[in-house]
């Protein structure tokens, strides 16, 4: 099997070695573990295109092939260890967010996870990220050069009923999904004829 990662340019990455020392220098910043790293110690790695659908698109029942570019992150390496995530809008390099939280580790594991699979041995595969933060779902895409065999594995933590670090077919993740969206759509409705009701 082979994984394959994005191909940064070197602009991009010194936009996000710049941004990510600027971070850590802030004073609010001094207990995260960026700002505790030996920067000669901080390496990035596994630089992976991240894709979004909206939740109208999902509710719909939107296909993967439907997700869009919003980005590129890098996992943020101190040794072995994922420290953080740095990630740049796409369009024009800017737009730059770190994240220390734990889909950090959890995207390090999956992709580890992912290479000693023998169910996925046989593919190549691109490494992208779709998160769905109105979802509370983040998986690692598996995007098969062949456009037959993506496969989609549930970050942790990861809303039931998907099992973090299992492989998924996109259409099975997406039907589960569209009944959460669905819900969360028709929530937000009530929540705001309730609100104009009061006013």
């Amino acid at each position: 099997m082979t994984l394959r990662v994005a191909e940064p340019t070197q602009e991009s990455l010194d936009a996000v070695v710049a941004a990510l020392t600027e971070l850590a220098g802030r004073v609010e910043f001094r207990r995260r573990a960026l700002a505790r790293a030996n920067p000669l110690d901080v390496a990035l790695a596994a630089p992976h295109d991240v894709y979004v659908l909206g939740l109208d698109q999902v509710a719909d029942g939107a296909r993967i092939e439907q997700a869009r570019q919003i980005g590129r992150r890098f996992l943020v390496m101190v040794g072995d260890r994922a420290i953080s995530s740095a990630e740049i809008a796409e369009e024009d390099g800017t737009g730059f967010q770190a994240n220390e939280g734990p889909y950090v580790a959890a995207t390090a594991d999956a992709i580890a996870r992912a290479e000693d699979d023998p169910d996925l041995a046989a593919g190549d595969y691109e490494v992208r990220l779709l998160p769905h933060p109105a979802l509370y779902f983040v998986a690692l895409w598996l995007k098969d050069d062949t456009g037959r065999d993506d496969v989609l594995i549930p970050l942790d933590p990861a809303p039931a009923p998907f099992e973090p670090g299992r492989s998924y077919r996109p259409d099975e993740v997406l039907a589960e999904l569209a009944a959460s969206a669905r819900a969360r759509l028709e929530f937000d409705d009530v929540e705001g004829s309730s609100s104009n009701s009061a006013d």
